[in-house]
């Protein structure tokens, strides 16, 4: 596994001349930690670099299409680009002047094009499709998970860098069963069973209620296979709160092409990205 410490193939250049990092990373609420100069660093409590190391991201991304979903404050995005990907696309919900993304892509001179849009939108229609996609502390926030895998799979012809909250023992179990849970390592029996534990608001953090849903390792397994990914769990770390994995797109099972209601009608290619004519017991009047 590449160390956590591992640096890109472009090195951080200096700071211009007066460069001012206080002026200019003032008003911004900074979620990610990333060099942006030479020492010089936004004042976010997450690594970009750690995790770009616990996700075993190429050192050398030439050549690469890359989709960074959920991309806030732009660390992810911008260390694609540092790291020679050929086109980056950073796609989220915010207001890019707002999450700071902006003020970096301008200190920066940088490419990367910000695209503000809906997971659950994706298509390859509005943005193509991408050689490597970061999926980095998004699935957890979802209401509706699998949708959102769904549409990254028709968007993706390489593979997929997924981070996100797992559950653990002291998860599982809700109000003061909680310490029975955690006691008794409650998600080791569960270890092979794909869950996906609902969350109550500021249930899973205390000052965030847009947090829906918990997966355990194998739901997210599972859950990626079943649009058509071959997925492999890289590691876990926070006493397995935190998991990263990666995925390779394959081709959409049959199940989901011919074996399902998502598949096998048309009303519902809008969601799944999935594109065929009506079985017949579907198929509606002048089609």
């Amino acid at each position: 596994m590449p160390r956590l410490d591992e640096r890109s193939i472009a090195s951080p250049r200096e700071p211009p001349a007066g460069f001012d990092p206080k002026e200019a990373f003032a008003g911004v609420h900074w979620h990610q930690s990333w060099e942006v100069f030479r020492g010089v660093v936004t004042p976010g409590l997450n690594s970009v670099q750690q995790l770009c190391g616990r996700v075993r991201l190429p050192v050398d991304l030439t050549g690469r299409r890359v989709l960074d979903i959920g991309a806030w404050n732009g660390g992810y995005s911008f260390e694609c680009e540092r790291r020679g990907a050929a086109e980056v696309v950073a796609y989220s919900l915010e207001n890019p002047d707002v999450t700071g993304f902006n003020r970096l892509k301008a200190l920066l001179g940088s490419r990367v094009r910000y695209v503000q849009g809906s997971v659950y939108t994706l298509s390859p229609e509005q943005v193509g499709e991408f050689d490597l996609i970061l999926f980095f502390g998004v699935l957890y926030h979802l209401r509706y998970p699998l949708l959102a895998i769904d549409r990254i799979r028709c968007v993706s012809r390489g593979e997929v860098l997924i981070e996100t909250h797992t559950l653990t023992s002291r998860h599982l179990l809700r109000g003061l069963f909680w310490p029975l849970g955690a006691l008794s390592g409650l998600a080791a029996i569960f270890r092979g069973t794909p869950l996906w534990r609902q969350y109550k608001e500021y249930e899973l953090h205390a000052e965030d209620q847009s947090n829906w849903f918990g997966p355990n390792i194998k739901a997210v397994i599972e859950s990626f296979e079943t649009a058509g990914f071959s997925v492999q769990h890289l590691g876990s770390w926070d006493w397995g709160a935190r998991s990263a994995f990666r995925a390779v797109a394959v081709p959409v099972p049959s199940r989901m092409r011919d074996g399902t209601y998502e598949g096998l009608s048309t009303l519902n290619a809008q969601l799944t990205g999935i594109q065929r004519a009506d079985a017949d017991l579907f198929r509606r009047d002048g089609t």
